[in-house]
């Protein structure tokens, strides 16, 4: 699991997905910022951004 300041992820390989929650309140340039991190970062992967609940499955899951 990997923490930005506003957003943390967890990386799957095998499917190629990029399951994110964002960790603060105020989304205030996030989504703009997050797009930006991923096409950079991980062009070839699908973004997932979900609840802090289901983050935490996803984690146990893989």
């Amino acid at each position: 699991v990997n923490k930005s300041t506003n957003w943390e992820f967890f990386k799957q390989d095998q499917n190629k997905i990029l399951w994110v929650h964002i960790c603060t309140r105020d989304l205030t340039g996030v989504a703009i910022s997050l797009n930006k991190w991923w096409k950079t970062r991980y062009p070839e992967y699908k973004i997932r951004v979900v609840s802090k609940k289901e983050f935490e499955q996803v984690k146990i899951d893989y």
